[in-house]
Order: C-alpha cells, then structure tokens, then sequence
C-alpha cells in the first residue's frame, strides 16, 4: 500500500535545491539530537478529505508544517522557498499522486537559543498537499 509520508520525504528529496541543502536530512517529526542543520522535519497537523455530491472522491489535503532548519537564517529561508517550490508541481512518487501543493502563508522565523548548541536558525512554513493514493 502507498504511503504518503514515505512518498512526500522522496518528493522533497528528488528536488535539486531541497537536496542540495538538506542532503539526505529529512524526517518526520522526530530528529535525532546529534543531527546538525540544515535539515527539514516535517509534521501532519491536519487536513480533509476531498468530497463532491456524491460522496468522497478520494484526494485528500494534508496540512503538513515544514520547520527548515539552517546554520544561517537565510539558509532556513532558502530551504523553505526550495520546499514550497518542490510541491508546486503535480506528480506521482511511489503509488501517492501528489496534486498542486502551495503554502498557507509566508515562512515564519522561528529560531531558538539552544542550551549547549547556540542559535538554531528554523523556518517554519505550512504546506497543503493534495494527493490520492493509488
């Protein structure tokens, strides 16, 4: 069976400018403590599914929180922009067939003062991603 979050990591991977800053660093809310940025962690945080009159029609609309943590605050904010980028066009990736993805706003900066790490630099962006798995 297809798997969405699988499906949108590789998504996000198979794009240039996301891997060329990321290289491989990508999860799903949980990063491990000894990985260093730039990385992207990813969150559902809601969504809906997809209805006409007669029901259900299968796509859904994932609301997903990319938080794009840099070494610099503009290397946050490119990946961000490389992000929203990567899901704007339609495509199909491992079985999920991914629809026009856009951002619900602009990337907010949310970077922190870390104990023993210093000045994390985060932008966080809210995505929606629609998609129908296959």
């Amino acid at each position: 069976m297809a798997d969405f979050q699988a499906a949108m990591i590789q998504r996000l991977l198979a794009d240039g400018a996301v891997q060329a800053i990321v290289g491989s660093k990508a999860n799903w809310v949980v990063t491990g403590q000894s990985v260093a940025p730039p990385y992207l962690r990813l969150q559902d945080i809601g969504g809906l599914l997809s209805q006409h009159l007669k029901g259900y029609d299968g796509m859904q609309v994932a609301r997903v929180q990319a938080d794009c943590f840099g070494v610099t605050h503009r290397q946050s904010n490119q990946l961000a922009v490389a992000v929203i980028t990567a899901i704007a066009a339609p495509t199909q990736v491992e079985g999920v067939k991914f629809g026009r993805g856009r951002a619900d706003g602009r990337p907010r900066d949310l970077g922190e003062d870390v104990p023993g790490k210093g000045f994390i630099h985060r932008a966080s962006v809210d995505l929606l991603v629609a998609y129908r798995l296959a």
